[in-house]
């Protein structure tokens, strides 16, 4: 394994009835003036926003609401976030929705001690100073409500990309899986694909560290990833049959929550992030695209293109998350796997109802140079791979 550094100092409340607890706590962190970051109005149907505003009522905790935070949450939200915030005095932040909301709630708390957020943004430097983040979760998918990062879109610049520092990492975050319960499946669904994809980002740098064995150098956090990634599968097969099971929504929501925590990267070489890059590029350039809808297109795309450069890790994938069996001493038996592998996670996806191309969302062949410009514009694309222009674009192309 590689050498690596772990912190997750997020305090997580879990389970039902858990909301109201978010107040004392806000207020054991000193906060006593909060801006309230909120998606839609779903809120309000569900019993979340009552829930809260009693919570914080009952603290004494006076607050401002900023509502209407879209999916690809847009720098224009941001800066009036940011506008808000500081007008209210604001002490803290509380997000309140999905990661959507989650990241704008945590990129407004950086902006307040910024000049200019997104000439920060340019700059690729970690975040030094925020306004305490809490957050209450009515989405699962990002784990935003547990680690250090979001992602904001400068919708006039098609730039999608993310700030990172540990001061960005909730203090405080409460998930109440019963709050899902009513969500359309194929939100549910696209979070299931988002967290999945993070795990899958970081699993497949594992490597083999005795062939004739089977041992993989970062043994145990592969068996770990495994696990998490087999528990989204059967938690999402188990709610697409039966909507109302809570416990398929509660292990749906854990293992989201750690998917992109700082855990499922350890030893694994930072991961590697090119299909995630990639969506960046398709989804800044076309907001409207939801996150996990464009990575659960990409991502088989992305395997394809790079799966024989590494096909033991591939199939492991293949064997331990799909069921598919192989001999590890035949190479043909191998790569035939890892093949499987893709093919098998391509059809979960599509099972659970995303879609198979870009053209669902009217991408066309014109779009595809911006697209590969704009990966590249992000950062160096592959880590597992190297990646050149031409291979991105055979991975655009291929679901175009």
């Amino acid at each position: 394994m590689d050498n690596f550094t772990f912190c997750a100092p997020t305090k997580i409340l879990f389970g039902r009835n858990t909301i109201p607890a978010i107040a004392p706590q806000i207020t054991a962190h000193g906060v006593q003036r909060l801006l309230v970051v909120f998606g839609g109005g779903s809120v309000r149907r569900n019993g979340v926003y009552d829930s809260i505003t009693n919570a914080l009522r009952e603290a004494g905790i006076a607050w401002e609401e900023f509502w209407g935070v879209k999916p690809n949450p847009s720098l224009e939200q941001v800066n009036a976030g940011i506008v808000r915030a500081r007008a209210f005095e604001a002490q803290g932040v509380l997000a309140v929705g999905g990661g959507s909301v989650i990241d704008c709630g945590k990129a407004i708390a950086a902006g307040v001690f910024l000049d200019d957020y997104w000439a920060f943004v340019e700059t690729r430097k970690p975040v030094e100073q925020a306004l305490p983040v809490f957050a209450v979760l009515t989405l699962s998918g990002t784990s935003s409500e547990m680690n250090e990062k979001a992602v904001i879109t400068n919708e006039p610049e098609a730039k999608k990309w993310s700030i990172s520092g540990l001061c960005l990492a909730p203090k405080v975050s409460v998930i109440d899986p019963q709050v899902q319960a009513e969500l359309p499946w194929k939100l549910t669904a696209t979070g299931g694909i988002d967290a999945m994809t993070h795990v899958m980002e970081n699993y497949f740098r594992g490597r083999p560290a005795n062939p004739e064995s089977g041992f993989f150098r970062e043994e145990t956090q592969l068996q770990i990833n495994e696990a998490l990634l087999r528990s989204i599968v059967a938690s999402l097969n188990e709610l697409q049959a039966n909507p109302a099971s809570h416990d398929a929504r509660a292990n749906l929501a854990w293992a989201a929550c750690w998917g992109l925590n700082g855990m499922t990267v350890a030893g694994l070489s930072g991961g590697d992030w090119t299909s995630h890059a990639l969506e960046h590029a398709l989804s800044g350039l076309f907001p409207h695209i939801p996150h996990g809808e464009g990575l659960a297109v990409l991502f088989p795309s992305w395997m394809e293109e790079v799966h024989s450069f590494a096909p033991d890790i591939f199939a492991r994938f293949a064997r331990n998350v799909w069921g598919i069996q192989y001999d590890s001493k035949d190479a043909v038996s191998v790569l035939a796997a890892a093949r499987e592998g893709i093919a098998a996670t391509r059809n979960a996806f599509s099972g659970w109802g995303a879609p198979k191309d870009l053209s669902h969302w009217g991408v066309t062949a014109e779009h595809v140079p911006v697209m590969v410009r704009n990966a590249f514009s992000y950062r160096a694309l592959g880590r597992l791979v190297p990646l050149n222009g031409e291979q991105v674009t055979r991975i655009f192309t291929r679901v175009l």
